[in-house]
């Protein structure tokens, strides 16, 4: 991260985005016109190390690769979609439970 924010501060830019103004993209072609700019760049570094790092909490807490390989795709493509749909799932899941302590920061038994 200090890597990418510190070339997207020191690297000249002119924004490539008004060439697009009226063109449709789909999303490969906004994800590389975002990523042409060094902080959209920035913004991407930021995002996707923030979703490895909710990963790594997905893989402490689930005890089934499956399960752990499932929630790493479902972050790579929805990003906070599927943040929001772990923690509803965690609290639907113990409904019963009112302790967001053993909710949250318990892993699964098997």
């Amino acid at each position: 991260m200090t890597w990418v924010s510190w070339y997207a501060c020191t690297v000249p830019s002119t924004s490539s985005l008004p060439e697009y103004a009226g063109k449709a993209l789909n999303v490969v072609g906004g994800y590389v016109t975002v990523c042409k700019e060094p902080w959209g760049l920035a913004t991407m570094f930021d995002a996707y190390l923030g979703f490895m790092a909710f990963w790594l909490y997905i893989a402490w807490r689930e005890n089934n690769n499956f399960v752990r390989f499932g929630w790493w795709v479902a972050l790579m493509l929805l990003g906070n979609f599927a943040i929001a749909g772990y923690a509803l799932r965690c609290l639907l899941g113990n409904a019963d439970e009112s302790d967001l302590t053993k909710i949250f920061f318990t892993k699964k038994s098997s």
